[in-house]
């Protein structure tokens, strides 16, 4: 036993959770710290003014490439991990997270991909934490913790998050035009008009001060990848909602998504392990209390003793 935590497959849970809050508790307020110093705080205006946002600062850099590695490195532990129900789900999300977050640099929209990002992970300390705390046995403060929890992921990803997917739509085409520029921060040239060849998609990715376009097609590719997270998280929403239920029920949040495999045989929830064993202690509970249980027991205790008995004093004869 470890922290109080008993099953081998807990204590590999809890170290996984205890590895993400880690990160997040240090991550998050990076992205906040950097972001509340922008000028596009609380502006989304600003998001898309003065693009492309070349030269960026040094923080700001290892935060978003940190980042990018941290969800690289995801894709490797969703697959060494025992899969859960929503692993392909998970394996969709972290591939466009990646996607999302190399366009967002390559392609200089920095400002939109940190904000992302900050709202994202909003809620990434909050449901380790909360697993943590259900896995030590603090039931009570897990049930307050994850009702903070469902609150966050609400305001951040089916709200906030949607007001940016608005801005991506609503603003983009009102403050940037269809337009290309080329060279470094302090030697920028442009607006130039947008090449009818693929070349200008591609040339960003090999030299840092070659040719970046914006048009509509970009723009529009990149709101159906936000679009498409959106739906992945009303899909992990239904998850929580089943688990907010039963914490109105009476019961504690458990996570609903367990393993498709455990160290002893086929996985089943914390839940139903726990009405489980109180059906086997009630139903012993029972025949305690019937009539002749306690000679019928005792009787039965007594003709196995008689037996080993008998066979020990016939192995003893054969070995004389």
């Amino acid at each position: 036993m470890a922290m109080g935590v008993a099953r081998k497959r807990k204590r590999i849970r809890f170290s996984e959770q205890g590895w993400v809050l880690l990160y997040y508790a240090v991550f998050w307020p990076l992205g906040m710290f950097i972001w509340t110093k922008a000028p596009h705080f609380a502006n989304m205006d600003q998001l898309w003014i003065d693009w492309p946002q070349r030269d960026i600062d040094g923080l700001t850099k290892f935060y978003i490439l940190t980042q990018l590695s941290y969800w690289i490195q995801q894709v490797i532990s969703v697959n060494i991990e025992a899969h859960r129900k929503d692993y392909w789900l998970n394996v969709v999300h972290h591939f466009i997270t990646i996607t999302l977050i190399l366009v967002s640099y390559v392609y200089h929209h920095t400002r939109v991909g940190g904000l992302i990002l900050v709202m994202m992970d909003a809620i990434e300390i909050l449901f380790p934490f909360a697993k943590c705390l259900r896995y030590l046995g603090y039931t009570t403060l897990c049930d307050v913790v994850f009702c903070l929890f469902f609150a966050t992921w609400v305001l951040s990803r089916h709200v906030l998050y949607l007001m940016t997917c608005w801005s991506v739509y609503s603003d983009v085409p009102r403050i940037m035009e269809a337009s290309c520029f080329i060279g470094s921060a302090g030697d920028l040239h442009g607006p130039l008009p947008v090449p009818d060849d693929w070349w200008h998609l591609i040339e960003p990715w090999l030299y840092p001060d070659g040719m970046v376009c914006h048009s509509d097609s970009f723009r529009t590719s990149i709101l159906v990848y936000l679009l498409l997270l959106q739906v992945l998280m009303i899909m992990w929403f239904g998850f929580i909602c089943k688990v907010a239920i039963g914490v109105l029920d009476g019961r504690a949040a458990d996570d609903v998504r367990s393993d498709e495999e455990s160290d002893e045989g086929p996985q089943i929830t914390e839940l139903e392990q726990d009405a489980k064993s109180s059906a086997n202690v009630s139903s012993w509970q029972e025949s305690r209390l019937q009539p002749g249980h306690t000679a019928q027991s005792s009787s039965a205790a007594q003709t196995g003793s008689d037996g080993k008995n008998d066979l020990k004093r016939k192995a003893h004869g054969k070995e004389e």
